[in-house]
Parts: C-alpha cells; structure tokens; sequence
C-alpha cells in the first residue's frame, strides 16, 4: 500500500459512516502502540474530526444556530457531517451543501414545517461567509476598456461619451460611458465576493434579527421575493437589497451573458444602462470585463 492509498484509508476510516471493512483495515494498518487500542485511537481522531467540522457550522451559520438553539443545531450539525464529509482542509470552505440540507431536513419532518426559510437563510449566511474570504478585486482598467473600443469602431454604441474619458465606462466621479465596443463579445465581471440571493421569504431581516444582541422579534414579510446582493465593501460582508431590475442585470453578468445580449431591445435597463453600469462600478458590484470569446466563469466555492 503506498502513502497515498495510506492516506485515503485513514481518512474514510474517521468518517462517521466509513464501512465495517475500511474500519477493520484501518485498525490493523495502525496497530498497537501499547498504550492505547488502536480502535479506541481511530474514534478519539473521529471525534475530533466531527468535532471540528461542527464548530466550522457553527461559525457560517450563527443565526441558523440561534434559531434552532445549541442542541437541536448541533444534532442537525452532525446529521448533515455523517452525509457530507469534508473534501478539503481549508474549514472555512467547508457547508456550501448544509443550505440544501437543511431545505430537506424542514420539508420532511413535521416538527419543522415552520422553518422552511432555514435553507435559504443559511445560503445567505454562507454567501457572507465566502464573501468575506473571497480573493480582492482589481481596481476597473478604464484604459483596457477605452482600448477596446477604439479597436471596434462599427460596434453600436451602448455607452455615451462623457467627461474626462475619450470612451469606457467613465470613473468612480464621473459618468459611465460607452464607447463603440464589442457588444457581442465584451462580458462585464462581477466583484470575487459579490453574492446574489433571491428568497421567498425575508431572510434578510431574519438574520439580521438574529445576530443581534436582543432578543429576536417578530418579523414582517412586506415585499416578496427579496433580492439581495452580498458585498463586501471595508472587508466587512454587507447584505443589501435591490430591485428586480438590478438582480437580473447582475445575474446576467454572473451567468457570463454579453453586453449585447442584456441590451437586447425590450430588456429592462436599456435606457438606463449608462447611469446604472455607473452606479454599479461606484460600489464595486462590477470590478472588470472580458472580451475573450469564450467565457469561463469563477471557480465556485465547494464543501
């Protein structure tokens, strides 16, 4: 058996649901050491494991904690770590999937048919938890942008010239401008911390409500769908709301859908796009753009 194989062994072997066979093999490949069992010694490191990867929950999930209390949260914890092991040592990756847990978790037991909003406050607690430790962003390359539309000079214009800028999206003082760019091709970049989130329920207040340090109140539920937008300005996660509109731009730009494609004629925003896209760049919620002609997206953030 090489290090390798040693390796994968020794790890499924502290997995809650590891086989009988995987155990027994683990056990007679640590042996004795005379002063400890060495199946006492493979729950002892198994414990610990699970122990871990609960607290690393705890931590991505606090108002879904508070909600459930330590007991309950902690049961559901260790339910969803018997299913999902962790793949990676980096904790803080780990409880991308405990969102969709937890939707089967409170859509299957009738004791909790009152928290179906569970897994989506949970998926907005782990945008907020990625976003945080989500790599920085470029500052916007103007210059790469007004270059590019010099180099596209029968591209119907999308953006009007403005000041300081002979063509691109302007400056974070100034007004977006459009040059004559490659619609067809130009692909605009979200920030690597940006997150969206769209809910049936108001989990924005939920969780506020949650991580206060009051008690928790009721909460109203006035416009529904809520569409959210995480952020990270000052390298503090900050949840916000916004229109339809807006959402489905970001989205678009997120799914990787060109410049072209969401001025299409007819779609929200047409007229608008300069003032938008200018508001957009301000607050960091769009941070570059691409005009490679084939767009590969961000590599997601897994368990």
């Amino acid at each position: 058996m090489n290090i390798a194989e040693t390796e994968a062994l020794l790890t499924a072997s502290l997995e809650p649901r590891c086989s009988a066979a995987q155990r027994a093999r683990a056990v007679r490949l640590v042996g004795e050491n005379g002063r400890i069992p060495a199946e006492l010694a493979l729950t002892i490191y198994g414990n610990n494991v699970s122990g871990a990867l609960a607290k690393a929950l705890t931590a991505a999930f606090p108002a879904c904690r508070r909600i459930l209390g330590e007991t309950c949260f902690n049961a559901v914890a260790h339910r969803f770590i018997e299913h999902n092991p962790s793949k990676r040592a980096d904790l803080n990756r780990y409880g991308a999937p405990f969102s969709d847990f937890l939707d089967d978790w409170t859509s299957t037991r009738a004791t909790f048919s009152d928290y179906r909003y569970l897994g989506d406050l949970a998926r907005l607690e782990w945008h907020c938890h990625t976003a945080y430790t989500a790599a920085d962003d470029p500052p916007f390359d103007f210059r790469a942008l007004a270059e590019a539309s010099r180099d596209a000079p029968d591209c119907r214009e999308k953006l009007r010239p403005g000041t300081g800028r002979e063509a691109g999206l302007g400056h974070a003082g100034g007004r977006a401008t459009h040059g004559a760019v490659a619609e067809e091709t130009l692909r605009l970049q979200l920030s690597h911390s940006l997150r969206l989130l769209q809910s049936d329920y108001p989990v924005m207040e939920i969780r506020e409500t949650n991580l206060s340090d009051g008690d928790a109140t009721e909460v109203r539920a006035d416009e529904l769908p809520e569409y959210l937008v995480v952020s990270r300005p000052a390298l503090q996660p900050r949840v916000e709301r916004v229109d339809a509109v807006i959402f489905q731009l970001l989205a678009a730009c997120q799914d990787g859908s060109t410049l072209g494609h969401i001025t299409k004629p007819g779609k929200p925003l047409t007229n608008t796009l300069p003032e938008t896209l200018t508001e957009l760049i301000q607050r960091q919620w769009i941070t570059g753009f691409t005009l490679d002609s084939v767009f590969t997206t961000r590599e997601p953030v897994d368990a």
